[in-house]
This record gives C-alpha cells, sequence and structure tokens, in this order.
C-alpha cells in the first residue's frame, strides 16, 4: 500500500495495554496489525456495561451478564447463550462504536471477535471478520445446552457477519471449511491465519531435543479435564512402564488434579499470571526445560500454546480435533492422534518416535512451522498480503 492505512480495532478490552484479555491475543493483534503497516485506533464498546451486573428477560430467558473481571456465559434456566450473538448487545454496542470520535478517522474496522456488533453499525466501515470457529461447529463441542432459540440467532448473526465482511480470517482450515460449508461464504474473502505465540518471540528460548535419559514433558492447561489431563498423566505413566524417566510437569490448574497426589514424577507448578514478571519469566523456562509437548484436548480451536511450543522447537502431541491440524502437523512438529485414541496410543508414539529418532527432526521441524506460520511475524505478513490483495 502506497500510504498507511488506519485500522479501528473494535474490543471491549484496550489493546494497547491489556495483556490478559482473551489469554492475551487481544494484545497481540493489535501489535501484528501495527507489524501489517497498519495505523491502528482503538475503538471501545461495552464501556458503560463494565462492572455491572445486568438482567436482561428477554423471550422469557433470564440473561445474567457480570463483567468485572471478564464475560461468561451464565446460566438461562439450564441453558447457555453468547453475549456476542445476543442481538439487544451487539445493537447496543454498534450504537457505542458509532459514536467513537475514532471511527471518523478509520478506513477500516478490525473485530478481534464479536463482528457481528458490524451488522448494526451505521459507520458503513468495511469490516475485517477474525475468530477461530463458525457456530455451527461449535454446539455440542465447545457450546453445550443451547436454547433453541439462542441457537438460532447465533448462527443467523454468525452467517450475516462473515457474508458481509470485507474479509474473513479464521486461525485454521478447520475454521475456513465452516465460512465455505455452512454459510457459502465467497472464498475469495476467507482467508487462513494461525494465531501467533502470546508470550513475546524474543524470549521464547529452545527447548532441548531428547537423546537419551530424562524425558521431560510439558502439560499446559487451565482446564484440566477439556484438555486431557488425565490422559497425559497415564501416557507418561505408560511411558514409565517401558523404561522411559518420563516426568510430566503441570502448568495451568489452580489447585492440584486428583490423579497427580502422591506422584513424585509430576512437577507440578501450578497457575501462572504472564503480567507478573516472575511468573512470565518461570513460564518461560519451562519451555526451555522440556522435551516435548503433550496436549491431549478433547476440544481445540487452535491452542496458542501449539505456537509457544513451536517456537521452542518442541515436538507436539495432541488429538486431531477442531483447529489443532493446522498446528500439529504430523511427522513435521509431532503428531495429532485421531479422536478418541488412548493414552497408551499417546505413550506409543513418543516411544516410537524416541525409538527411530526422530526426536531431532521433529525439532527442527517445529521451528521451521513456527517461523513460517505459527509466529505473529508469519500472521502480520499475511493479512498485509491479504488487505493488499483486498483492495487492489
Amino acid at each position: 500500500m502506497n500510504e498507511k492505512k488506519v485500522i479501528g480495532f473494535v474490543s471491549d478490552y484496550d489493546p494497547f495495554h491489556n495483556k490478559v484479555a482473551w489469554s492475551g491475543t487481544v494484545y497481540k493483534l493489535r501489535e501484528a496489525v501495527e507489524m501489517a503497516g497498519f495505523e491502528v485506533r482503538w475503538i471501545p464498546y461495552n464501556t458503560r456495561l463494565r462492572n455491572r451486573l445486568l438482567d436482561y428477560s428477554v423471550m422469557g430467558w433470564n440473561f445474567l451478564i457480570h463483567s468485572t473481571n471478564s464475560w461468561k456465559y451464565m446460566p438461562c434456566r439450564k441453558r447457555l447463550m453468547s453475549r456476542f450473538h445476543f442481538r439487544p448487545l451487539a445493537k447496543a454496542w454498534a450504537k457505542e462504536i458509532d459514536k467513537c470520535p475514532e471511527i471518523k478517522k478509520c478506513d477500516y474496522l478490525f473485530f478481534p471477535r464479536g463482528a457481528q456488533i458490524a451488522l448494526f453499525s451505521k459507520s458503513g466501515k468495511p469490516f475485517v471478520n477474525v475468530s477461530g470457529y463458525v457456530v455451527p461447529d461449535m454446539l455440542g463441542y465447545y457450546y453445550h445446552n443451547i436454547t433453541k432459540k439462542s441457537k438460532q440467532m447465533a448462527i443467523e448473526m454468525d452467517a450475516e457477519a462473515a457474508q458481509k465482511a470485507f474479509v474473513n480470517i479464521r486461525s485454521s482450515k478447520w475454521a475456513n471449511d465452516g465460512l465455505l460449508n455452512y454459510y457459502h461464504c465467497d472464498s475469495s474473502k476467507c482467508h487462513i491465519l494461525e494465531f501467533g505465540p502470546n508470550i513475546d518471540t524474543k524470549d521464547i528460548k529452545k527447548g532441548q531435543t531428547y537423546n537419551g535419559g530424562q524425558l521431560k514433558i510439558l502439560f499446559s492447561g487451565v482446564t484440566w479435564g477439556r484438555k486431557g489431563g488425565n490422559i497425559a498423566v497415564k501416557a507418561v505413566e505408560k511411558l514409565r512402564s517401558n523404561g522411559i524417566d518420563a516426568q510430566l510437569i503441570v502448568v495451568g490448574p489452580k489447585k492440584l488434579p486428583k490423579i497427580c497426589k502422591g506422584k513424585d514424577y509430576i512437577d507440578f507448578i501450578g497457575y501462572l499470571n504472564k503480567n507478573k514478571v516472575e511468573d512470565y519469566n518461570k513460564y518461560l523456562s519451562l519451555y526451555e526445560r522440556a522435551h516435548i509437548f503433550l496436549l491431549p484436548t478433547k476440544a481445540e480451536c487452535g491452542a496458542i500454546v501449539y505456537s509457544e511450543a513451536a517456537a521452542a522447537g518442541l515436538p507436539c502431541y495432541t488429538y486431531l480435533t477442531g483447529g489443532a491440524g493446522n498446528y500439529v502437523v504430523n511427522g513435521v512438529n509431532g503428531f495429532a492422534l485421531p479422536e478418541g485414541s488412548s493414552a497408551d496410543a499417546f505413550a506409543d508414539q513418543i516411544l516410537n518416535d524416541i525409538n527411530t529418532g526422530r526426536m531431532p527432526s521433529l525439532h527442527e521441524g517445529a521451528l521451521k512451522l513456527f517461523n513460517e506460520h505459527l509466529s505473529w511475524e508469519a500472521w502480520a505478513k499475511g493479512f498485509s498480503k491479504i488487505m493488499q490483495e483486498a483492495t487492489a
């Protein structure tokens, strides 16, 4: 582009200072958009609702919203709803962004999530719709017990936002396929850009290539059950029964899982707040200590920890579920096993890679995949190209 265009970054969190929101992805996306050559202005919304508890009674549902720390799906007669796919809120937030003085200075609007708000904006600005999923794929996968009306509303709004977007960007082939298969979007407007790590690339040090001795396996995930923590523990036990001195490093959960109690081969780190310098440095040291990364997650749009592991050169082992296939490529930087594979299957794959001497090539493959696809630098380069082609 011959001149620097202005992008309005539409977010309920400050993308210039808040490094916690959406696990840090909002902050990193803003950095990447700037890296792509754009000037970024923050277009805030939800400012009037912040720090309040609202009770919306709509169509007989009691929809509670509490936003002191973060927005959550709240019970609605034992059903759940998404705030971004709830028309009254989307309309209210559209009015907020339209009143923002910065919006007049923008050439485009950029939604790191919640592009449904754009459906009700009167600004007329072309918008970029970024997400890691489409709603139909999430029902019964991430989201459960959704009311029939809520499902209908969510799908309709998600589809319309995708169809009207200037550019759609999804973080995996799985999510991009949803745009084409469910919403029949124009394929020329649909693109795949994987999310990078939510830690600074310059701070990431390479992990160790396994050459025998103690095998240090890193597990990182706050939600122990969904991330497959029990499977990881059982896989380590299987490796130990096969003569491998395997140690599992567990970071993320706030409480020690029951299955980990009394096991000296489990190094429980617990939850680390990356906004604290001490915790941040400790988190980085875990990748440096580890040989491989194990995350038998049951549902995943595309975990940023895959990108973090790739940056450290750690071979990854996970399930081929959701968007994981873009982040863990079989035989390149690890293996994504078929959904439903047992803990023994994970242990057997790791053991096979050790015995066949494949670990060094997986280490190098991880670094290469990171540089080409899983870094924010790669995201920025891809975004710049997409916008140039879209405006040509």
